[in-house]
């Protein structure tokens, strides 16, 4: 539940933007899931990685990932350098 002051600050709000309050809080619900959904996909990819790297060995370093994010601004085709041991 929220309170009235929070009540009447979405009120308010939805009043200027010509919407429902109703409205507003679907959104701002449906905008949160959307951003928890990819932070916990994030997190599993990042962890299967993880899992990838300790079972193979498979890397890049830091300083290649940096060199290839400085290729890629330059041409958004550039390679990635290939992972290795």
């Amino acid at each position: 539940k929220l309170d009235p002051p929070d009540r009447d600050r979405i009120a308010s709000l939805a009043a200027m933007k010509k919407r429902t309050p109703h409205y507003l809080m679907k959104e701002a619900i449906l905008e949160y899931v959307q951003r928890e959904e990819a932070r916990q996909n994030f997190i599993k990819v990042a962890d299967a990685s993880f899992e990838h790297y300790k079972e193979t060995g498979l890397h890049i370093t830091l300083d290649e990932f940096s060199a290839w994010v400085d290729d890629v601004q330059k041409n958004p085709d550039a390679p990635i350098t290939a992972c290795h041991t």
